[in-house]
């Protein structure tokens, strides 16, 4: 084995660009139940394995097919599994016979589920929901521009992220990943990033799920809301009932929306009909 071949570098960074943005543009677009995303991942990497494997037609062939097969995981954390693999595939056409077709698939296997978990917590309970509870009533209260903001800083995120990841694998390879792996620091930050998400969905069902009652008391000297005794008790306390009973039907009976959906209409129609709210 040459040393100074498997040293050698093909791949430029506009390279990496046009694969990255490739990956970007067809993510979601070829998904199928059986390959998932494999298209849009072979599709981001084809360039450059035909530059690499130029003069090895049938190497090339072989990896066209191993990137074919199911492929699923965060847009944006599983970019480094791009990084990853141009660069143990750019090694492996170089020569070196360490890194074999069954490392680059292991590979992939094995950092699609954990990047998924932490990408998905991250970005769907940090990312997404914080910028939302911040503009979200700026926008109720008229601001056009609030309404657009956290779309924008999602967009900011996702793309900055997605490319920083998929340039530091290409960089670092394999060790560094399976280092952060093997440390536990990934179920931490899945651990913070589900503390936080279950902290913003509190702070947006507070915000956002409006139920109250118009019951009232009349005497002969005064006459009491209800609505009013519960806030002096408990400010949202109806909401809050409303969201936790929502909450233990999904943990009791499943993520079965649609009935949800239908209970809660009856729900307010019968209560409206009763004169509760």
């Amino acid at each position: 084995m040459n040393e100074g071949a498997v040293n050698d570098k093909k791949i430029t960074r506009l390279d990496l660009l046009k694969a990255w943005w490739k990956w970007c543009l067809a993510v979601e677009v070829p998904v199928s139940f059986d390959r998932m995303q494999a298209l849009a991942f072979s599709y981001s990497l084809n360039k450059i394995l035909r530059k690499v494997y130029a003069d090895d037609p049938e190497e090339l062939q072989a990896a066209m097919k191993r990137h074919v097969q199911m492929f699923n995981t965060n847009c944006d954390w599983g970019s480094v599994i791009h990084g990853i693999v141009i660069s143990l595939e750019e090694q492996r056409a170089n020569g070196n016979e360490e890194i074999t077709p069954e490392i680059i698939e292991s590979l992939k296997i094995g950092l699609m589920g954990p990047l998924a978990g932490i990408g998905d917590s991250v970005d769907q309970g940090i990312v997404a929901t914080i910028p939302l509870a911040i503009f979200v009533p700026m926008a109720l209260n008229g601001s056009v521009i609030a309404a657009f903001i956290p779309g924008i800083i999602y967009l900011i995120w996702s793309f900055g992220w997605s490319w920083f990841l998929f340039n530091k694998g290409y960089a670092v390879g394999k060790n560094s990943v399976l280092t952060i792996l093997n440390s536990g620091r990934i179920k931490k930050v899945i651990d913070i990033a589900s503390i936080v998400g279950l902290f913003m969905i509190g702070c947006l069902s507070a915000a956002y799920v409006k139920f109250s009652t118009i019951l009232e008391f009349v005497s002969d000297t005064d006459t009491v809301k209800v609505q009013d005794l519960l806030n002096d008790m408990l400010p949202n306390l109806l909401p809050f009932v409303l969201v936790m009973a929502m909450y233990y039907y999904i943990v009791k009976k499943g993520p079965k929306y649609l009935q949800i959906i239908i209970v809660t209409m009856i729900f307010a129609i019968l209560l409206t009909f009763l004169g509760i709210i």
